[in-house]
């Protein structure tokens, strides 16, 4: 059995969109999925490809439980729901890349893969063209192309000829019949246009308000209605009064003619006749899909049928689910962020930020010499490495945390507004594993941010200045600076501060996050991550009231409201070395690596729950 609805219900408040429906296709089946708009077609395919949850039924796929098994699920399935999400700003066959490598496949076979399939689906001469480029048509022949990525056994394809035009639908009947005669795939094609299933789908199933009305073969839905003929007459409409008035089912058919149910037709034609009229016609009726469709969902004169009892085959020993989910997460993710230049750009901004902090206070320092040489002032504090590069980190740091908390917020928020998460999720690797492996991604985007502003702030305060001790030189004649610090007692708080701010900036890069996590659009998402960080900050005077300010993330990371950090205690002990130096060091490791775990493990379990229509 390639795919097994089994007593599947799904409700929407009091709406019941499926009633226990069951649905089984076979390996190599055509199946076409039929009901009108909203009988609950979109709904069963989503739970099928495990986009949404059922209240209660299974999915088997290829024998393994989809809530037991979810990769080993995913790994066999391939799917197109609705319209197709994609990242605009990348060509078609880069989005096929990014896709196939997340699905498991290495580099060379995913590039010959994505090659192919677009080929299959007529878009070769569209290939390096941006997606934001793309029609409707062009983008739903992508949608395909992605629901065939990694070889899947079984596609399910939702109203897969929407934006596709007459030419378009006819090139899709005949790959439709490639992949299911030629390549034996199993294909679920889901439609309120009939004539996109005729003469493609050998067997058929029929939803009608959330209920399985018929699921059957073609050929025997279609000999229902046997026992037929097409009579046309001189004079149809008397035609039809005298096939009543004989007791004959009978009904007008809307290209000419009257439908009759008999298989007499000697009997017929002596009866026509015998009344004055004159046969134009009388040949044998065959029944339409169309009409079968109609005779079901409207209840009339359906044979009702049972489904035949379909052996359920055990799940095959042969795993085809990739290993490393969350590793393949997390390069799928990197790789999102570099083809994306304003990540680049969002992550340089704080070692701009650094540069310019350190460059001003070089200038400051410059003219308060100048003061001490003219007379102006008495003394001076010299300036050193030490100052500038904390100095630089004091004033990037916080910006940081805002770029990086709303950068990750459209991990998942922005992959949900622009129906990318959709396709993320139709890969086996896993709703943990996918949001393992972005957070990761994002958290490593952190790192760098970090290490560029911090080498940038080393880098441009060593030009600047010197890591030397800190001095106090005098306006007097020929007097010898004043060592107040020696370098020797900075280098340890120095080197311990560049260390331990690393974690506070992951940890709000974490709560964006989860930011991105809480909602579905990206507008929203990076506004909440954004005033996440600013109320932390916000909030330490409640929690400075209230006794709880050590356990808020906002303690161990700079702030222009009131510096709690180690950068404020190396500040301190570079500027005021006589008097204690602040600072809350006592949980600056372990407080923002609590808030770290804590954002990751909520975003996880959110993603496992979400719906993703």
């Amino acid at each position: 059995m390639a795919l097994r609805l089994e007593s599947i219900t799904r409700r929407y408040g009091s709406h019941t969109a499926l009633d226990g429906v069951s649905l089984h296709v076979r390996p190599g089946d055509c199946y076409g999925f039929l009901g009108h708009n909203g009988a609950g077609k979109t709904t069963a395919l989503r739970i099928a490809l495990g986009l949404i949850r059922a209240d209660s039924g299974r999915v088997l796929v290829d024998g393994f439980d989809q809530a037991r098994h979810p990769r080993e699920a995913r790994a066999r399935q391939g799917g197109l729901i609705e319209r197709p999400g994609f990242y605009g700003w990348l060509s078609g066959r880069r989005n096929l890349y990014l896709l196939g490598r997340l699905g498991g496949q290495s580099r060379k076979a995913t590039q010959k893969e994505c090659d192919r399939l677009l080929e299959l689906v007529g878009l070769t001469h569209a290939a390096t063209r941006k997606v934001a480029g793309y029609s409707q048509g062009m983008r739903q022949r992508l949608g395909i192309a992605q629901a065939l990525l990694g070889d899947p056994a079984c596609v399910l394809l939702d109203e897969p000829a929407n934006g596709l035009d007459p030419e378009g639908i006819e090139e899709f009947r005949r790959m439709l019949l490639t992949l299911t005669r030629e390549e034996g795939r199993t294909v679920i094609l889901s439609s309120h246009q009939l004539h996109e299933v005729a003469g493609v789908c050998n067997r058929i199933g029929i939803l009608k308000q959330g209920r399985m009305l018929v699921e059957a073969e073609t050929t025997e839905l279609l000999e229902e209605g046997g026992g037929r003929v097409l009579l046309r007459t001189d004079d149809n409409p008397r035609a039809l009064l005298l096939m009543a008035d004989a007791g004959l089912d009978a009904h007008e058919e809307p290209a000419g003619g009257v439908v009759v149910a008999t298989t007499d037709t000697r009997e017929l034609s002596r009866l026509v006749t015998g009344n004055d009229l004159t046969i134009l016609e009388l040949s044998p009726r065959t029944t339409s899909l169309e009409e079968i469709y109609l005779r079901y969902s409207r209840g009339e004169n359906a044979t009702k049928r049972e489904t035949a009892p379909i052996e359920v085959l055990p799940a095959p020993a042969e795993k085809r689910a990739p290993p490393r989910p969350v590793l393949k997460a997390y390069a799928s993710e990197v790789r999102r962020l570099l083809s994306h230049p304003s990540a680049a750009i969002a992550i340089a901004i704080p070692a701009l930020v650094a540069g310019l902090s350190v460059l001003r206070l070089w200038s400051e320092a410059r003219g308060h010499i100048e003061d001490v040489s003219a007379g102006d002032v008495f003394s001076h504090t010299l300036v050193t490495a030490f100052e500038g590069t904390t100095v630089g980190l004091g004033d990037a740091l916080p910006v940081a945390a805002l770029i990086l908390a709303g950068l990750a917020s459209q991990s998942l928020a922005g992959e949900f507004s622009r129906g990318t998460l959709r396709n993320l999720l139709l890969r086996p690797v896993g709703r943990a594993g996918l949001a393992i492996g972005k957070l990761l991604g994002v958290l490593s985007a952190a790192i760098v941010c970090y290490l560029l502003l911090a080498t940038v702030a080393v880098v441009v305060s060593g030009m600047a200045f010197d890591f030397t001790d800190v001095v106090e030189i005098l306006e007097t004649d020929n007097a010898d600076p004043w060592v107040i610090t020696e370098a020797a007692a900075l280098w340890s708080p120095f080197s311990s501060m560049l260390s331990a701010m690393i974690l506070p900036l992951l940890a709000y890069t974490a709560v964006g996050f989860l930011a991105g996590a809480l909602v579905k659009r990206g507008v929203t998402a990076l506004a909440l991550a954004a005033g996440s960080v600013v109320f932390l900050d916000i909030f330490r005077v409640a929690g400075r009231s209230f006794g709880f300010e050590g356990g808020l993330l906002s303690c161990y990371a700079p702030s222009p409201l009131g510096d709690t950090s180690r950068v404020a205690h190396v500040l301190d002990l570079i500027r005021a070395p006589n008097s204690p130096p602040g600072g809350m060091l006592d949980g600056s490791i372990l407080v923002p690596a609590v808030w770290l775990v804590l954002a990751a493990v909520f975003a996880t379990m959110l993603l496992k729950r979400r719906s993703v229509p």
